[in-house]
């Protein structure tokens, strides 16, 4: 049981890396399942809705680059809900999804990303090192002994107008030792070189700040009960409409999930960031909810079409 920590101190996590294990077991004890074995959406994407990103400026590879790499688990979305990407270009802008997350509980249901502009030679460098690695080939699984359950990564790059969609191993260490182009060994190599972009390409990174969304997804859950002698805050629920009918169901009674943005996110996302897991939503009828907060970055659709 999580206990309430005086001293709050703080963890980095690639979520949704080890984490999503232990978050997935966690919340398996609480819920059943309706939809055991469905993949979450976490490292899927939409090759249209990365060819709508911004350009930026520079070199021909960088132009309409893109590149997100994330993992999936064969887990029903309400396990891994909450995952966040581990890197994300983007429109020349690099978010990192390495997180320091407070160390207390209750904890934040709102955990923000960070980011940085990249330029152009940056971008070259990563491209160069794609194709070093024999990844922008036409072979796009590089998964050798896949085991049932294991935790499968996945980088989506665009490069030049075409979109290669790739999976492998999530990798156990930190090697940078590529080995034979287009192996696993190479897939791993070039995943653990663009988690560690702020000391590969320092010098090709702007300062770093906070990211401001353009959409989040939220998942509803039933309500949670007072833990360790902590009362639940009640909170007016923002957004109109109840929260019986917000979004769609996620296939386990009692919780749903939707995407928003716009005029809509502008209203809910400061009720979210001062939000924490004990907190529960009152809406006009006096329904009550607790929420969950997925960061979406540019090109992910969310977990929310997954769960439908």
């Amino acid at each position: 049981m999580k206990t309430r920590d005086a001293h709050p101190s703080l963890v980095l996590s690639a979520r949704p890396v080890g984490a999503l294990l232990v978050a997935a077991l966690a919340l398996a004890g609480c819920v059943t399942s309706g939809t055991s074995g469905a993949t979450s959406s976490a490292g899927s994407g939409s090759p249209a809705a990365s060819a709508a990103l911004a350009t930026p400026a520079g070199s021909s590879s960088a132009a309409g680059f893109y590149l997100r790499a994330s993992q999936t688990q064969a887990l029903a979305p309400q396990y891994t809900f909450g995952s966040l990407p581990a890197v994300t270009i983007a429109g020349g802008m690099y978010l990192d999804g390495m997180v320091a997350i407070p160390m207390i509980y209750p904890g934040p249901i709102y955990i923000g990303l960070s980011e940085r502009s990249i330029s152009a030679a940056g971008i070259d460098q990563i491209v160069a090192e794609a194709r070093k690695d024999g990844l922008l080939g036409e072979k796009s699984d590089f998964i050798d002994n896949p085991m049932p359950g294991s935790i499968t990564a996945h980088i989506q790059l665009v490069v030049d107008g075409v979109t290669h969609d790739l999976t492998g191993p999530l990798p156990s260490d930190a090697t940078e030792t590529p080995g034979t182009p287009g192996s696993s060994a190479a897939f791993i190599a070039f995943w653990n070189r663009i988690g560690t972009l702020d000391t590969w390409l320092s010098a090709d990174l702007g300062e770093s700040t906070p990211y401001t969304p353009t959409s989040i997804a939220i998942m509803l859950t039933p309500p949670v009960d007072s833990s360790g002698g902590i009362a639940p805050v009640e909170k007016t629920w923002p957004l109109p409409g109840t929260l019986a009918t917000f979004g769609s169901p996620m296939g386990v009674a009692g919780y749903r999930c939707a995407t928003i943005s716009g005029a809509e996110l502008a209203t809910l996302l400061p009720a979210v960031q001062a939000a924490n897991a004990l907190t529960v939503f009152v809406d006009s009828t006096n329904a009550k909810m607790s929420a969950k907060v997925e960061v979406l970055v540019p090109g992910d659709a969310g977990p929310c079409g997954a769960a439908q």
